[in-house]
C-alpha cells in the first residue's frame, strides 16, 4: 500500500508515526511507494521534505512515480 503522509503531528495520526522516526529525522512529510514480490516488501521508494505539506504530487506525477516503480519490481525479478 502507498503512504502519503501530509503532516506527521496531525492529530489523527500522531500516535501511528514511531518514535524513532520521529526521533531521527526532520521530516514533516513524507511518501512511501513499497515494491513487493509474491507479498514480500523487497524494497522502498521514499520521499521527504521538513515542511508539512510541502510535497504535493499531481496525478500524472503519481502515474509516473508508480511506473518507475512497476520498472524496479520488473528490473529485481529479472536479476532474480
Amino acid at each position: 500500500m502507498d503512504i502519503f503522509i501530509s503532516d506527521v503531528d496531525d492529530s489523527k495520526i500522531v500516535d501511528k508515526v514511531p518514535k524513532w522516526f520521529r526521533e531521527s529525522m526532520t521530516a514533516k512529510t513524507f511518501v512511501l511507494f513499497p515494491l513487493t514480490i509474491k507479498d514480500k516488501s523487497v524494497a522502498l521508494i521514499y520521499c521527504d521534505k521538513d515542511h508539512a505539506g510541502s510535497i504535493v504530487i499531481a496525478e500524472n506525477e503519481l502515474k509516473l512515480l508508480k511506473t518507475l516503480r512497476n520498472q524496479a519490481l520488473l528490473a529485481i525479478k529479472q536479476s532474480t
